[in-house]
Formats: C-alpha cells, sequence, structure tokens
C-alpha cells in the first residue's frame, strides 16, 4: 500500500504504542488521592502535561484532554461563549477553517451571537484589514485554523494574532493545530494564544484523543458534567492510555520534526513536479510552495506535506476510486466523496467552481513514504486521469 492520506489519519508509531503498552493491563489504574495506586496516575498524568506545556514552551498553563480535536475546538468555543447573553457578543473565525469551528460558529449563530466569517484569498489566506476590521469591543473570541486541513495554508499568526490583541486586548484566541505539529513548532511564549487544541491521531498517536492547552482556566466554563477527579472540563474516567500516547506523540513530533520538514519537502516538490510536467489540465490548490530549492527553510505559506490538485474533465472521486483499486490511499474534495454531498466549502471559498472542487485529489505525505513511492503513485495517476477525461462529458 501507498498511503497519502496522512491529513486523515496516521498510524500509531512504534514508540508510542510501547509507551501505552502497560496502562492497558498492568498500570490500568485511574487517578484517587491518598492510595499508591491513585496517586501514581495523578503522577502519570502530570508528567504528560508537563511533556505538552514544555513543547508549546510554557512554564505554566492548564491542560485538558478530550476525545479529539473536534471534541477540543467544541469545548473551547462553547466554554468562552456558555454563560454570555447572546446579543452582548461577537466572535470571528475563517470561511475555511475546520467544520468543528465553522459549524460550531454557525450553531452560535443561530443561538443569536454574533459572528463574522472572514472570507480568504484564492491562495486561502486572512486580509489582515478584514480582520482588524472585524475585531469589536465585545469580541469575546477569535478562532483560526493554522495549517487548513485542505489546502495546506499557513495563516501567518506573528501577522494576525497582534492585530487582535491591539484592537481588543480582552478578546481570548483559539488556534486549532490539529495539523500543524509534525512540522511546525507554536511557541506560546512569543505568540498570544490563549487556547491551542490538538488530536492524537494526527501525530502519530493514538484514536480517540486530544487537547486543550491554555493559560488559565478561568477563560472558560464546563460545558459537561460529572464526577471530577484531574479536571472541571472533562469530567469521568480519564483515558491514561490515550493521554501517555498524546504526550508521547508530541514529544516525538517535536523531537524530529526537522528531519520531518526535510522528509516531506522532498516529496511534495517531487510530486508537484512531476503531476505539473506530467499530466497537462491541472491546477495547484493553495499557495505555490516558496521554500523548493531550499530544504532547511521553515514553511511560511504551505505547509510541506500537502500538496491538492483540481484535475479538469474528470471527478476527484473517480480518481480516488480508481486510485485505491491500485492500492493507493488519497482524499478528494468531490461532493459526491461527502456525506452531505456539498462541493468541499474550501475548495469554493478560494473561487474553485463545481467542476474544479469535484476535479480535486489531496495528497498528503508522511513518514512512512519515499520518493519511490511518489513516483510509483504518479506514475498510476497519469492513465488513470486519461483514461477518465477520454470517458468524461465535461469537455
Amino acid at each position: 500500500m501507498i498511503y497519502l492520506d496522512h491529513y486523515r489519519t496516521t498510524p500509531v508509531s512504534e514508540a508510542v504504542v510501547s509507551k501505552m503498552a502497560p496502562f492497558f493491563r498492568d498500570d490500568f489504574f485511574l487517578p484517587e488521592p491518598f492510595t499508591k495506586r491513585g496517586t501514581k496516575a495523578e503522577e502519570i498524568i502530570e508528567q504528560a502535561n508537563r511533556t505538552l506545556l514544555d513543547t508549546f514552551h510554557l512554564k505554566t498553563g492548564e491542560v485538558m484532554y478530550t476525545s479529539g480535536g473536534t471534541a477540543a475546538n467544541n469545548i473551547v468555543i462553547s466554554g468562552v461563549l456558555r454563560d454570555v447573553e447572546p446579543s452582548q457578543a461577537h466572535a470571528v473565525c475563517a470561511v475555511i477553517d475546520h467544520p468543528s469551528i465553522v459549524h460550531t460558529y454557525e450553531y452560535y449563530r443561530k443561538k443569536g451571537v454574533s459572528v463574522t466569517f472572514l472570507k480568504v484569498d484564492d491562495d486561502g489566506w486572512i486580509d489582515p484589514e478584514e480582520l482588524r476590521w472585524s475585531i469589536q469591543p465585545k469580541t469575546l473570541l477569535v478562532s483560526f485554523t493554522h495549517v487548513n486541513h485542505t489546502i495546506g495554508v499557513i495563516q501567518p499568526l506573528e501577522q494576525l494574532l497582534p492585530i487582535i490583541k491591539e484592537r481588543n486586548p480582552n478578546t481570548r484566541i483559539h488556534i486549532d493545530a490539529a495539523v500543524s505539529l509534525n512540522a511546525m513548532d507554536l511557541d506560546l511564549t512569543k505568540l498570544p494564544i490563549d487556547f491551542l487544541t490538538f488530536s492524537g491521531h494526527k501525530i502519530y498517536g493514538p484514536k480517540g484523543i486530544g487537547a486543550v492547552v491554555f493559560r488559565n482556566n478561568g477563560l472558560l466554563k464546563p460545558t459537561l458534567f460529572g464526577s471530577v477527579t484531574t479536571s472541571p472540563f472533562t469530567p469521568g474516567a480519564e483515558n491514561i492510555p490515550g493521554i501517555v500516547g498524546l504526550a508521547e506523540a508530541l514529544r516525538l513530533a517535536a523531537e524530529k520534526r526537522a528531519t520531518y520538514r526535510l522528509k516531506t519537502r522532498r516529496l511534495q516538490e517531487r510530486a508537484i513536479n512531476l503531476i505539473e510536467s506530467d499530466i497537462p489540465d491541472v491546477v495547484l490548490n493553495g499557495p505555490k510552495p516558496t521554500s523548493f530549492g531550499n530544504l532547511d527553510a521553515i514553511p511560511t505559506q504551505r505547509a510541506v506535506d500537502n500538496i491538492n490538485f483540481s484535475f479538469r474533465y474528470v471527478e476527484g472521486e473517480s480518481i480516488m476510486l480508481f486510485l485505491d483499486f491500485e492500492d493507493i490511499v488519497v482524499a478528494t474534495g468531490s461532493a459526491c466523496a461527502s456525506s452531505d454531498l456539498k462541493v468541499n466549502y474550501v475548495l469554493s471559498a478560494i473561487g474553485r467552481d463545481h467542476e474544479m472542487a469535484h476535479g480535486s485529489l489531496r495528497i498528503t505525505p508522511g513518514w512512512d513514504n519515499d520518493e519511490e513511492q511518489i513516483d510509483r503513485f504518479v506514475d498510476r495517476l497519469k492513465p488513470i486521469v486519461s483514461r477518465l477525461r477520454a470517458q468524461s462529458t465535461l469537455r
């Protein structure tokens, strides 16, 4: 199998599995004060908390574990907006943010909260001036997806976030970093991020675990209720194997970041060059990587592990299915591959029409890929696109 869908999910690394294994059987206990085993469980969670805070360069802060990135985003937004008078509240996000952000804000907009959905340009970037004038005295929360999950555009947080705090120092900032952390460092001592969310299964950790790292719990109200042992925000039994796995996956991602960037940048450059030279009528969705030829550069425009092309005159779903027959796994923005049958909203937001959105493929390489696999992928892709175009009625 050639797996090129790492933005959907990643395999759990062997090192993470080994770290988690004892907590399924031998050390299966839950936190409990005054008991030897319960105290050890508390210490395990505290060690994981310290790993997360250290990775984001924070000496102090709070960590909340969730069932994943989607839950983390929902808990942050709902936790900030829970007790506010809707008519007195305003929030901001971008139209291309992750659905767990956009759909949550849409819910609160229907409840009476004023929400600004910022448009983006043809490459997916937020306009800093539009952001500036969107911030109001009653703006409680701004949420952004750092690296877009579809087209890999990197929002320039160093430029955007100070604008928010200049306009309203009391506005809280929430960043979804789910697909950022394999390749990019986020230093919370340099960026005014109040809530940072991410998920284990995007960074070679386990599914079913995510986290919110935030500065203090006075900024957030609980939205779940039950028996509390370690966090008022996520009552109930702690997923200690998942917490251990998440912390180890994040630690390894930070440790290996430079190597990962070098590897995936080479794969990205090779795939883009081969597709553009060997297949006519293709359009790269999202910004062109500017670091070609400079493999050591930290990406600033497009994530090094994201490629997204639209193939004219064919549907991405058909390409994806024929590649699947070849044991090659990619993703598509085709409406037919979506459960709600709508055109991919990210591609629509950057100006792609129905045909171009239907004909898109997302290719996201990772640790388990090499250049020979990229060559085989493109070799299989070319006749598939040619055959589908010959049968197409879209011309």
